[in-house]
This record gives structure tokens, sequence and C-alpha cells, in this order.
């Protein structure tokens, strides 16, 4: 499985994130993919230590089993393609209606970062 194919067809991805002292933590977040590129949000915007620790590094892996696949992230600041990534959560997610609509919000949108494979 590619790395782009992870985030597309795993409901339930996980995020390894690296504490301060270089202790490693895998926290399950839900990801999308929009044409061709995944991202990712925090549904609790900047309280979440996953995110804080991703900000901070830049940086991550996700894991499947066995499977690493590390990545770089950036912040989205890009109305456009906000709105993609709204879709892309409703279509994939529409299921779990009673989360969605904390992965939707706006303090939510305003923490999507886009997840460059490398």
């Amino acid at each position: 499985m590619t790395a782009i194919d992870y985030f597309a067809n795993t409901d339930t991805v996980h995020i390894a994130t690296t504490r301060q002292n270089g202790g490693e933590v895998v926290t399950p977040i839900w990801s999308v993919v929009v044409d061709g590129v995944p991202y990712v949000r925090s549904g609790y915007g900047p309280d979440s230590k996953w995110y804080r620790r991703v900000q901070r590094a830049g940086r991550a892996a996700f894991v499947d089993g066995s499977e690493r696949y590390p990545v770089t992230v950036e912040n989205l600041d890009d109305e456009e393609t906000n709105a993609k990534v709204d879709d892309a959560y409703k279509t994939k997610y529409a299921a779990q209606a009673s989360s969605l609509k904390d992965i939707v919000s706006s303090q939510a949108r305003a923490h999507t970062m886009q997840v460059t494979p490398q």
C-alpha cells in the first residue's frame, strides 16, 4: 500500500509524533485525500498534543502495522482547498456524524495541514 492509499482508504490513521524528550507517541486521527494530496486536521485545534508536537517538528510518521510513512506537514491557509477538505471529510466520515461536526468546524479548519509523504 502506498502512503496515499493509506490516507485515502484507512478510516483512522495513526500519527507518530515525537515528544521533546525524544519519546514517540502514536495517536489515532482522521485523514482525507483531495486531488491526490493527503490532509489532516486537529479537531480540537491547538489543544491537541499531537498537533502541537507536529507543529513544533514540521514532520511526523504514520504507522500502519509494520509500515511507516514518514511525512512533512505544512499548514494550509487556502479557502478553496479547505472547502474541498471539508467535503472530503463529510464524504469519508458520513457514518460518524456526531464526531464529524468537530472536524469541519471553523476551529478545525484553521488547523488543517497538508501532508507530504517522504
